[in-house]
């Protein structure tokens, strides 16, 4: 199977930056995609992302990801495979992220 790869050499401008949004569990569900390509403007952040994506996908989304409220309580978010706290949301997304967001499993 050949998979799509973002291309991490492109120059930082002035464009938008685009990245790789992936969404696991429930949030699968809710965007009806495990993954989709954004364009966002240079110097986002990834509570920007969240913004945009609870606008993009409504109430469903809201309701898991609200950016604001203190998010990552019971919300796994990763940039480029580093698990971020809720309080690293102000982070910048470089150029060719790619951003996880899903529920954690439970187990007992």
């Amino acid at each position: 199977m050949i998979q799509n790869r973002l291309c991490h050499h492109r120059v930082q401008g002035d464009g938008p930056l685009r990245i790789k949004v992936s969404y696991l569990s429930i949030l699968r569900d809710v965007t009806r995609v495990s993954e989709e390509f954004l364009e966002l403007p240079q110097g986002s952040t990834v509570k920007d992302l969240v913004a945009l994506l609870v606008k993009k996908y409504g109430e469903g989304l809201k309701s898991f990801l609200d950016p604001g409220t203190e998010m990552g309580q019971g919300i796994l978010v990763t940039l480029n495979g580093e698990l971020l706290s809720s309080n690293e949301m102000e982070r910048v997304i470089p150029e060719g992220s790619e951003v996880l967001i899903g529920i954690p499993p439970f187990g007992g």
